[in-house]
């Protein structure tokens, strides 16, 4: 069995003798997303982890770094991300759109966003994206993407793409949140559901690697939470009513204010969503 040194620790990948843990299969149903699989039981963060591995020849495009317990995960906004051990997707997958343009490289997270709503579209048909790359069911998170670039001239060499799922959880901390078993009563085996979710992932990357960019902006403004509706949002302390009217594609959220009549564009840490509950 193959072995993978990181930060002096030997990790075996794809097949791990643990009778207490199920094993994460190669999968079958994707052309080269997740054919090579490396399970970690606990790790810091997979997203650090595949940064690592990122340049190793051992490791190609589409491996998957995949964890049941993450003590150190990272959202949007620099948010720990938290999730309970076992019982939710957390994996990092590494991917080289060097097709993408620095300036398109939200079109990378529009595709796996949609890839992600993709597979919860198949259980639950409320599923939305919100901007800039998070899933929703209603108006509850179940799921977030982070998306780390490496860039070589003018063009993204490399991607670690983190993804955190929440599958099987039943409580939470937040009342924003929510799960899919949760939301559909059922019981996943992630091991199945993990084949799934990288199947959509790839149909996803496929579309964008063929160049249908412009296909993938228009499905993402589609599946965007709150398009076209009044929400409200807070920019430097100040809340006021605004419309989503789409999204640029340098990847800033373009939102029309009602009270100055203005159409503004705002970047990822320059506007907070304030939910009305």
């Amino acid at each position: 069995m193959k072995k993978i040194e990181v930060r002096g620790t030997l990790f075996p990948f794809i097949k791990v003798k643990n009778k207490s843990k199920k094993l994460y299969d190669s999968v079958s149903k994707t052309l080269f997303i997740g054919k090579k699989i490396l399970y970690l039981p606990t790790c810091h963060s997979t997203n650090d982890i595949a940064a690592e591995i990122v340049r190793e020849p051992l490791f190609p495009e589409g491996t998957v770094v995949i964890t049941d317990h993450q003590t150190a995960g990272r959202g949007q906004r620099g948010n720990q991300w938290v999730t309970s051990q076992g019982q939710n997707f957390t994996f990092s997958l590494l991917l080289r759109p060097s097709f993408l343009l620095i300036q398109e490289q939200f079109l990378l997270s529009q595709a796996v966003a949609l890839g992600v709503r993709a597979y919860l579209q198949q259980y639950t048909p409320e599923t939305l994206v919100k901007w800039p790359n998070d899933l929703y069911i209603d108006t509850k998170k179940v799921g977030g993407i982070l998306i780390e670039n490496a860039i070589q001239g003018t063009r993204i060499a490399h991607s670690v793409v983190g993804i955190g799922l929440n599958i099987n959880q039943q409580q939470f901390q937040s009342s924003r949140s929510t799960s899919l078993g949760r939301n559909t009563g059922k019981i996943f085996s992630l091991n199945e559901e993990l084949s799934l979710l990288l199947h959509w992932v790839e149909s996803y990357y496929l579309r964008l690697r063929a160049g249908r960019y412009q296909a993938i902006r228009e499905e993402y403004n589609q599946y965007l939470l709150g398009y076209r509706q009044e929400r409200l949002f807070r920019v430097d302390g100040n809340t006021f009513p605004g419309t989503i009217e789409g999204i640029s594609d340098a990847g800033k959220i373009q939102i029309f204010e009602a009270n100055g009549c203005t159409m503004q564009e705002y970047d990822v840490k320059e506007v907070e969503w304030v939910w009305e509950d």
